[in-house]
């Protein structure tokens, strides 16, 4: 987290009278509630998630309660319901960030107290006292009995995960089959004349996703593994979109085009220049999508068996 962020953060916290973890969430009792405050995606650290947990006799909020809190609330960009809680998502930036902030919360206190909502453990729904937790990567308010069944569960997850071996056979296996699925996009994508962003952010998932599923986990080997293969697939994906048009326009069979595109690229037939910008173009859109996807799987990997009180912090977090 940058300082300009940190700093934000820590300007919310003093504001809402509420505490902020070293991991950047924030977290605390306000207006008889227990609050989690935290953005969900690091690329987006002002456009933060405010859970706080809850439940009523009578459920969840209808459709159109919803609909009319948002309508009388502008500064809420987006109202979720689960079982146990209820979130609102704030956008933050800019020199009033704090004042939207601090208005959602008040107008969500008051529809929790209007509505007849009493506070609960986010886990198991019952009217207990909660400390905010972090739980692999996100923040949760339990109550103690929550707590040490969270922290054994992943515990056992963890010695699980650790005797895990990793199948780099299944793996490369897997990063093909999930590459497939880009090459399709960047054929179709291109058919319709587009040259999408789309394409380079499903080729990282489905590739990395692949692997991991396949090869069973996600290693750094397996990062690199399918990098490799979203740099020659994405070669292939754009070869063969250009076969596809050189047998359209010559009215040969598909494997022959293949074969010709190199040889009409050297004589000019293909214009040198479109063909390397609209390659370059895919390697930019498949760095932008496999940049913050590989950031996320190693973020999440690195936080995954992570299990803390806020606000005690383990040394190595």
């Amino acid at each position: 987290m940058n300082k300009n962020v940190s700093n934000a953060y820590a300007g919310f916290a003093q504001r809402l009278g509420l505490q902020m973890d070293d991991s950047g969430g924030l977290y605390g009792q306000r207006g008889g509630y227990a609050w989690t405050i935290f953005a969900t995606d690091p690329r987006y650290p002002y456009q933060l998630l405010v859970t706080t947990p809850v439940h009523r006799t009578a459920g969840p909020l209808s459709k159109e309660e919803v609909r009319q809190f948002k309508r009388e609330h502008k500064e809420i960009f987006l109202l979720h319901q689960r079982q146990n809680a209820i979130s609102i998502t704030v956008r933050v930036k800019g020199s009033k960030g704090a004042d939207r902030l601090e208005a959602a919360m008040n107008a969500l206190t008051e529809l929790l107290r209007t509505q007849s909502f009493r506070p609960c453990c986010q886990n198991c729904g019952q009217e207990l006292p909660v400390e905010g937790y972090f739980v692999s990567g996100g923040y949760m308010q339990v109550c103690d009995n929550c707590a040490q069944a969270l922290k054994q569960s992943h515990n056992t997850a963890q010695a699980q995960r650790t005797q895990k071996s990793e199948n780099v056979v299944g793996g490369i296996v897997g990063s093909l089959i999930g590459s497939l699925l880009g090459v399709l996009c960047i054929i179709l994508l291109s058919q319709l004349g587009y040259v999408a962003a789309l394409s380079g952010l499903i080729m990282a998932v489905c590739t990395l996703k692949g692997y991991e599923m396949l090869g069973g986990k996600l290693s750094n080997r397996g990062i690199v593994i399918s990098i490799v293969v979203m740099i020659v697939m994405t070669f292939v994906g754009d070869r063969i979109d250009w076969a596809i048009l050189v047998s359209q326009q010559l009215e040969m069979p598909l494997p022959m085009a293949f074969q010709a595109v190199p040889v009409l690229l050297a004589e000019e037939i293909i214009v040198p220049s479109a063909y390397w910008t609209n390659l370059v173009l895919l390697y930019v859109f498949m760095l932008g999508g496999a940049v913050p996807t590989i950031r996320s799987s190693i973020r999440n990997r690195r936080f995954v068996d992570v299990v803390y009180r806020l606000g005690h912090p383990p040394v190595e977090l």
